[in-house]
């Protein structure tokens, strides 16, 4: 499989810039532009101070496909580049490897614009404070979107004529995000107990499609941190029609062309409301937490097409996105040549003429290429569909039956098929990889892998959770023992973050709770005390950063999910399963106000509050003040809890010597 290696001779190429010295799969893909671009990091800050110019920040990642297109369109055009070179200080940076950088400029973008995406575009003063910003610019002012080279002489001109200007707005936005990285805090007393959550749940799945499954319309993804809430929820308190909507989710999601129906993992998001069309990257962490809740459906239903779709994620993984090493690679493109999806498309006679007439006219009925062309490339040709993303239109027990014979026939017959057409796309030029490994991303799989071993009794997914992990104690910790954030080609490096801490504590937990070596555990107990030590605020919530980062003009907390899990709700839950009831608490407590005005948006930090009122009792939250001291918050290795919260507030537990 092409992967985004460094090309080994610059001499080949007509421009090399500092990127060439980097290990990024995505900062690698624009080392040969003719602009310079710059890594994130002092030296680059020194040279916009010195040379008085104001930063252009480019944040986007290596299968993001209008990366790719503003990179052809925009980076790599001279004239565009000699612009860039001659007002700016240009700085590119892989946000799967800086999410912290990431998250606090599309924070900014997102308060100018009101809306946020990849490429993200953000123009710093050279102090790294934003004053202007927004997503894809196109080289040609279309649709009142202006122009890219219009869009830096504008920027470049109000920053050499309008400096009070530019530091005016640059004010202004660097206070607001000051005051939004602190959680609000509530106006009236809030209680977090079965009722609220109860509550939330049905708030969270108001926009539930019931006939076509999932939640929310086009683009539509598969919201895995819901979806994991709602079959938490479900196993403490039964819900038949709640559980019919993940049941039914999870259903439409696996037949729909958001799955990859030959390979067994799934795409990044459906382009449309039927999971028909997908946009085709298949990410690491999506698939991790699909793998889970197919899981998890399986155990709670015992209906082995949930456990069969969580066995082909994690047979996908480990055969395509696995290293020699033991870790996970990050992700795969969505385009081909700059086509997407093509690797992935069929027309009805291509099958046949791979299958024979038979057997491809019946795979053909089944992956509904009988119904006509449904793909047409969004940026090549003239917007007819042309070819096939393969999906199953009925049911295969449904199909069975209309063929006369049994599900577990007609699966006998199509599994040789389903081999032979991979193969044969195998052989097609695939989608590049993304070879970098990432902590976190690395700690969901780890997650996925140690539950699906315990629950399908598959001893190889258990073996190869413990060798990622293995992997990531000996290789992604500094001297000190500290966990770093990524590696490439064996060299790792950056600090980890909130979530590498978090999750891979999580999927600790989960070797632990598979069985076998008590370690684990331990393991967990220790990273958490580093957690605690390098994140914790005592007044409340986690940063996002550790204590001692000095690149960011703010240190942010987050609460809400992402695709990923909020890594604050994740230690709360983890820190509970270690007896640490007080510092979750003071989580929940951090985020209260969050939780109640916008828990649709934390399905996690919900679930992380579903678990303590369940452990622990009802969490009352006075409002106006933090409802927690500032003591050490302490963790102990032995997992022993620490202290006691009661809706007075937290004291010390009383322990055995």
């Amino acid at each position: 499989m092409n992967d985004y290696n460094r090309t080994a001779d610059a001499s080949q190429h007509r421009h090399t810039n500092a990127l060439a010295s980097e290990t990024s799969p995505y900062l690698l893909q624009h080392a040969h532009n003719p602009v310079d671009w710059h890594s994130w990091g002092p030296a680059a800050f020194a040279l916009a101070r010195d040379q008085n110019k104001p930063i252009f920040l480019s944040v986007g990642y290596s299968t993001c496909y209008w990366c790719h297109v503003m990179e052809r369109e925009s980076f790599e055009n001279e004239t565009v580049a000699a612009e860039m070179n001659q007002r700016f200080i240009s700085i590119k940076v892989d946000r799967e490897e800086r999410p912290e950088v990431d998250q606090l400029y599309m924070t900014a973008v997102q308060l100018l614009t009101g809306q946020g995406g990849w490429p993200m575009s953000v123009f710093l003063l050279p102090d790294l404070r934003p004053f202007y910003g927004g997503t894809y610019f196109p080289p040609d002012t279309t649709h009142g979107r202006p122009s890219f080279l219009h869009m830096l002489r504008a920027v470049d001109e109000a920053y050499q004529n309008n400096r009070d200007q530019c530091e005016h707005a640059a004010d202004a936005l660097t206070n607001r995000l000051k005051q939004l990285a602190q959680p609000a805090l509530p106006h009236e007393p809030i209680t977090l107990d079965a009722k609220w959550i109860a509550r939330m749940i049905e708030r969270s799945v108001a926009d539930y499609d019931g006939e076509l499954g999932g939640f929310g319309s086009a683009p539509k993804f598969p919201r895995q941190t819901l979806l994991q809430l709602l079959l938490a929820h479900n196993e403490s308190n039964p819900d038949e029609r709640r559980q019919k909507m993940v049941l039914h989710s999870l259903r439409a999601m696996a037949h729909g062309g958001i799955r990859d129906q030959l390979g067994g993992a799934f795409h990044r998001y459906s382009t449309d409301a039927r999971w028909l069309v997908p946009h085709f990257e298949i990410m690491l962490y999506d698939n991790a937490l699909l793998a889970w809740i197919y899981t998890e459906a399986y155990r709670q239903t015992e209906d082995h097409f949930y456990a069969n779709v969580a066995r082909g994620i994690m047979d996908f993984v480990l055969a395509r996105m696995s290293s020699p090493d033991g870790g996970f690679y990050t992700a795969q493109d969505a385009e081909t040549d700059a086509v997407e999806g093509a690797t992935y498309l069929w027309t009805p006679g291509e099958v046949e003429a791979e299958l024979g007439t038979l057997d491809g006219e019946l795979f053909n009925s089944v992956y509904g290429l009988d119904r006509g062309a449904n793909f047409a490339d969004p940026h090549h040709g003239n917007g007819e569909p042309e070819r096939n993303v393969l999906y199953l239109p009925k049911a295969l027990a449904e199909v069975a039956e209309e063929l006369g014979m049994t599900e577990a026939e007609l699966e006998a017959r199509l599994q040789p098929l389903r081999g032979k057409l991979l193969a044969t796309r195998q052989q097609r030029k695939q989608p590049m990889l993304d070879t970098k490994i990432l902590t976190s991303w690395n700690a969901l799989m780890i997650r996925a892998l140690a539950y699906g071993g315990q629950v399908l009794g598959e001893a190889r997914y258990l073996q190869a959770a413990r060798n990622a992990a293995n992997f990531l104690l000996e290789q992604h910790r500094d001297a000190a023992g500290n966990l770093l954030r990524v590696s490439k080609d064996g060299a790792a490096k950056l600090p980890g973050q909130l979530d590498d801490y978090a999750f891979f504590i999580w999927a600790l937990l989960a070797l632990d709770e598979a069985g076998g070596d008590e370690i684990h555990r331990d393991q967990a107990g220790e990273l958490a005390i580093r957690m605690v030590d390098q994140f914790a605020d005592p007044r409340g919530a986690f940063f996002f950063t550790p204590a001692g980062h000095t690149d960011l003009i703010i240190r942010q907390k987050t609460g809400s999910d992402s695709p990923l899990p909020s890594g604050n709700a994740v230690a709360a839950m983890v820190l509970l399963e270690l007896g640490q009831p007080a510092v979750a608490a003071r989580i929940l407590h951090d985020f209260a106000y969050t939780l109640d005005n916008m828990g649709e948006a934390a399905s996690s930090l919900v679930e992380a509050a579903l678990w303590y009122v369940q452990e622990r009792g009802a969490l009352h939250i006075a409002p106006g003040i933090p409802g927690v001291d500032e003591s050490p918050l302490p963790v102990e290795n032995s997992g022993a809890s620490g202290q006691v919260c009661t809706d007075k507030g937290c004291a010390p537990a009383e322990t055995d010597a």
